[in-house]
């Protein structure tokens, strides 16, 4: 789940290769990015502490030795609260318990945040794409500047959406990408093909963060 061990070295060699290939072909700059989750939620975990603390204060109350010391009756409270805390950490666990809202609120601005802090609405032409993906909730959201959205027909990148999420779930993330960035690539290049005077402008990496 961590995004900056999710691809190996030579994976993110080819995303990046792909990036470059890609950009051959168009005056657009595409930037793929992966990151560990688009938000904290935090108060998962904190409703798991509380909960845990509920059941670990029900369990002393059940089992209570009226001969014990202070700190032995305060075992159970504690160690409920610390297993509800670590419990609702798990992303498979703390993913089922986000709301569906939520979780698009998160990706959403976390993507949104992404595209202007790598630049994207900077370029030149206006043809900056963001092929973003989030690994906690499992969302996949492509942005492009207003250049590309005045040429390009809405419901576009919902093919590219379609083929990063079935790499994910086949277990070719790698693959994927590299096909999103393709198939971003020969979209630009109909509306947006490469100028003599063309210069690249941003990174053609992998982009990361947690």
């Amino acid at each position: 789940m961590n995004a900056e061990k999710f691809f190996t070295s030579d994976e993110q060699d080819r995303i990046q290769r792909a990036v470059i290939a890609a950009e051959q072909k168009t005056a657009g700059e595409i930037v793929p990015m992966l990151v560990t989750a688009s938000d904290r939620y935090a108060e998962v975990e904190m409703t798991g502490l509380a909960f845990g603390l509920i059941l670990g204060t029900f369990a002393e109350f059940i089992i209570h030795d009226p001969w014990a010391l202070i700190h032995s009756q305060l075992l159970w409270p504690l160690a409920g609260a610390v297993f509800g805390f670590i419990f609702c950490k798990l992303p498979p666990i703390k993913r089922r318990l986000i709301s569906k809202d939520r979780v698009a609120e998160a990706v959403q601005l976390r993507s949104l945040a992404a595209f202007t802090g790598q630049g994207l609405h900077h370029t030149r032409a206006e043809t900056g794409i963001l092929i973003f993906v989030s690994l906690l909730e499992h969302r996949v959201v492509v942005l492009a500047d207003r250049g590309i959205d005045t040429k390009v027909q809405p419901g576009t990148w919902d093919e590219v959406v379609r083929i990063v999420t079935a790499g994910l779930k086949s277990g070719k993330p790698c693959e994927a990408f590299c096909k999103a960035i393709e198939r971003c690539g020969a979209i630009l290049a109909q509306h947006f093909p490469r100028s003599p005077d063309d210069k690249d402008e941003l990174s053609n990496r992998l982009v990361t963060g947690e």
